[in-house]
């Protein structure tokens, strides 16, 4: 592995250097020598200049627009997490544009027909050569099939899949640096991140996924006349090149033009919310990018999503504590958000749900005396997020990623109607999920599932022993035990075996009292020995006591 990393080290050296250099431009080059990378000597720092005015925030910005595309996408997915990400950050990164200059149309040509096998004008009625919009992975252009169906088509940027891949593979390194030489940042598993960012960004070069992503979404909405999604021609369609429906419509924030139409404005901003709340709480697959640019309204007052690259899934479980948080932040239960927030933390940083609750109480106080109708769920879930940042408590990517969808769509339907609720829409949606989620039919299978999983777990048990014990005759066996966390486990033990102690006691107690009574020895109560009576009664008091407290707490 480590010959490996060399090798690549070596191939990429060039735009190591590259990288290299432009951090040290903006003032970063503190960070390259403490992860391990010795500059050379005479390396220029960088001279004052007029960057020196600016914030340390709008220095990355301008720092990641000059590394390129990947860096780029980096800084846009980093925008998303305010759990991870201070917040004069998030408000920076936000502005992060990945507009860039087009390629010509010779080019946008040689790619359709390499990857479509035939002549543009086999496929295209008439081909639109000035693009409607240019990023930094490809470019779309107006066109019309032969059939007349007008189409717009999105074109890979060539090369594109090289550079990102490259800078991936530079990214993944530097990242392994910065948890080898900075102990405080591998408690978030910045690796983990990097590769499931890496992964993502694979995804997003293949169109096809996209398709497929626009085909789902369609799926999902069959039947609802308030949303309209565009088709897919798969005839012209591969992993570089993506031909879908052109949809004629206003951007959600045209109001003008939307008022023009006669529509209702206000039930459009009722029904692009329930449309992201049923992608969150029905489908589990939601659009992760509902900026007004990615919202259409029809002439017919449908919404029209579009730009389908990044989508967010997410499964039940996240479902539940999404619910969970908002029913808490509705009844204003402080320990419901507390527990939730830690449930949901993937770092161990050993939290006690009272040092964050006063937090939490003090944010839900100033809310204290409010109605629904005039607490906007954006500006709330950005506090709690607040909270989130200052106790380190680092939310799954998905659940981040969703937050940030709720509260990007609520700003738009808000421009929509400034009194629009977003917290009454998404009363139902909460209720009937907290519904389902208690139904009988769904805890039985519920159980089901975890008593086959608890039987599948002691099938193993057998074996695990026996190749226990094989290791422990033919070959030594190591314990590598790490001591973080060593207090909590410990608790646990004691209390299992404080259970189970005290679990003996009831039991001897009732087998006690059961050969009193077969001895018929008095003293007598009722005519049944009174001692033998006495440590029935004890036994079972003690054995409800065991019951409701092992139920409510898991404490004896």
């Amino acid at each position: 592995m480590f010959i490996n990393q060399l090798s690549s080290t070596y191939h990429h050296a060039k735009r190591y250097k590259q990288i290299i250099d432009i951090l040290i431009k903006y003032g970063f080059g503190y960070i390259v020598e403490k992860v391990g990378i010795i500059l050379p000597v005479g390396t220029a720092r960088p001279s004052p200049k007029s960057e020196d005015k600016l914030t340390t925030a709008q220095k990355v910005v301008m720092m990641l627009q000059e590394l390129g595309p990947t860096f780029i996408k980096l800084g846009q997915v980093l925008s998303t997490r305010p759990d991870i990400i201070p917040s004069n950050y998030i408000k920076e990164l936000k502005r992060l544009q990945d507009d860039v200059a087009p390629f010509g149309f010779e080019t946008v040509k040689r790619q359709i027909e390499e990857e479509l096998g035939c002549n543009l004008s086999d496929v295209f009625k008439s081909f639109d050569e000035t693009p409607l919009a240019s990023a930094s992975i490809g470019q779309v252009h107006r066109a019309v099939l032969t059939n007349g169906q007008e189409v717009v088509v999105k074109v890979r940027r060539p090369d594109i899949e090289k550079i990102i891949t490259v800078d991936l593979e530079i990214i993944l390194n530097l990242t392994r640096l910065v948890e080898k030489h900075i102990p405080e940042m591998r408690a978030y598993d910045l690796v983990a991140k990097v590769e499931e960012f890496a992964e993502a960004m694979h995804k997003e070069l293949d169109f096809t996924r996209e398709g497929f992503n626009i085909d789902r979404f369609r799926q999902n909405f069959e039947g609802d006349n308030t949303v309209y999604v565009p088709k897919v021609f798969w005839e012209a369609t591969t992993q570089k090149v993506l031909t879908i429906e052109y949809i004629q419509g206003y951007k959600i924030t045209q109001l003008n033009k939307i008022a023009e139409l006669g529509l209702d404005i206000s039930k459009i901003a009722e029904d692009s919310a329930k449309a992201i709340l049923k992608q969150i709480f029905v489908h589990g697959f939601f659009h992760a990018d509902p900026h007004p640019g990615n919202i259409l309204i029809k002439t017919d007052g449908k919404i029209a999503f579009i730009d389908f690259g990044l989508m967010g899934r997410i499964d039940k479980y996240t479902k539940y504590k999404l619910a969970d948080l908002i029913i808490g932040v509705i009844n204003k239960d402080t320990e419901k958000i507390v527990k939730v927030l830690l449930e949901l933390s993937q770092l161990d940083n050993d939290l006690s749900p009272s040092e964050i609750q006063l937090d939490v109480e003090d944010l839900i106080e100033r809310y204290y005396g409010k109605t629904l109708k005039h607490v906007k769920i954006s500006k709330l879930l950005n506090e709690v997020l607040a909270i989130v940042a200052k106790y380190k408590i680092v939310l799954p990517s998905n659940f981040a990623m969703l937050l940030k969808s709720l509260i990007t769509m609520e700003g738009v339907v808000v421009e929509l109607d400034p009194d629009f609720n977003f917290f009454e829409v998404a009363k139902p949606f909460v209720k009937k999920m907290l519904r389902d989620r208690y139904a009988p039919e769904h805890l039985f299978k519920e159980a089901l599932n975890n008593l086959g999983e608890f039987n599948k777990s002691l099938t193993l048990i057998p074996k695990l022993i026996s190749g226990l014990y094989k290791r422990s005759k033919t070959d030594s066996i190591k314990l590598d035990l790490e001591t973080k966390g060593i207090e909590k486990v410990l608790l646990e033990l004691n209390k299992m075996i404080n259970r189970l102690v005290f679990s003996m006691i009831v039991a001897s107690l009732i087998i006690g009292s059961s050969l009193i009574i077969q001895a018929d020895v008095g003293p007598f109560l009722f005519n049944y020995p009174f001692f033998g009576i006495l440590g029935f009664v004890t036994a079972c008091l003690l054995g409800l006591w065991l019951i409701v407290s092992i139920l409510r707490t898991g404490k004896i």
